[in-house]
C-alpha cells in the first residue's frame, strides 16, 4: 500500500520541480530580453523613525539612463532624479534654483532600478530561487548579493508573477537582514519606446 503513495508523492514533487524550473526559465528569459521599461512604483524605506512611503514613476533603458520621479507625498510631488548615461541631476521645484547639476552617484539609489538587480543577480553566486505567493499572485522569488554590500545593502529580492512574467515586488536588505527599501510595481511595462527627453538634464 505504501509504495503506489510513494510513488504519487514522487511524481508530484517532480512535477512541481518541473514547473518551478519552467517558471524560472520563463522569468530568467524575460529579463534577458528587457531593453528598457517603465512603471509606477509604491516605495517604501525605513527610517529611524519608522517608515516613509513615497508615490514613484521609473524609466530606466539598458545604457543605464534613469529617471525617478516622486509623485506623492504633496510635500515631495515633483521631485526628480535624472541619468543620462554619463551625469546625474536632481530636480526640485520647490527651491529656488531647482536644479542641482553633477550629483554624485548614489549606490543606493541605483539599487532602486530592476536592471541594476538584473545584473547584481546574473553577478550573484549560492542565491536561493523559490516560489511564494503574494497577495493572489504566485511568484517566482529571485534572490540577489549586492556587490561591495554595505550595512543598509547587502542582498535584495524580486518576486515575478509566473502568469504575467511581471515584476511584483523589490526588497533590499540590510546586512542584519532587515528591509531597508521595498518598491511595490504596477502598470509594468516592458521595453517601451522611451523618449529621449525623459533622460534629458534641464539647464
Amino acid at each position: 500500500m505504501k509504495k503506489p503513495f510513494l510513488l504519487l508523492c514522487l511524481t508530484l514533487c517532480l512535477s512541481a520541480c518541473g514547473q518551478q524550473a519552467s517558471d524560472m526559465e520563463r522569468v530568467s528569459q524575460q529579463l534577458a530580453d528587457m531593453h528598457s521599461y517603465s512603471c509606477s512604483a509604491t516605495m517604501t524605506r525605513a527610517t529611524p523613525k519608522g517608515q516613509a512611503v513615497y508615490e514613484t514613476k521609473q524609466y530606466f533603458r539598458e545604457d543605464g539612463a534613469y529617471r525617478l520621479e516622486i509623485t506623492a507625498p504633496e510635500t515631495a510631488a515633483g521631485n526628480y532624479t535624472v541619468f543620462d548615461g554619463e551625469k546625474i541631476a536632481q530636480y526640485n521645484p520647490n527651491v529656488k534654483q531647482p536644479v542641482i547639476q553633477n550629483v554624485p552617484e548614489n549606490k543606493m539609489r541605483n539599487e532602486l532600478f530592476l536592471g541594476q538587480f538584473y545584473e547584481n543577480y546574473l553577478s550573484s553566486q549560492d542565491v536561493s530561487v523559490e516560489t511564494a505567493a503574494l497577495d493572489e499572485s504566485k511568484c517566482v522569488v529571485l534572490e540577489a548579493i549586492i556587490p561591495e554590500a554595505n550595512e543598509a545593502l547587502a542582498t535584495e529580492k524580486l518576486w515575478v508573477d509566473t502568469e504575467t512574467l511581471l515584476p511584483v515586488r523589490l526588497c533590499i536588505y540590510g546586512e542584519d537582514g532587515t528591509e531597508t527599501f521595498c518598491l511595490d510595481y504596477s502598470d509594468f511595462v516592458y521595453n517601451p519606446t522611451l523618449d529621449d527627453a525623459l533622460f534629458t538634464i534641464p539647464e
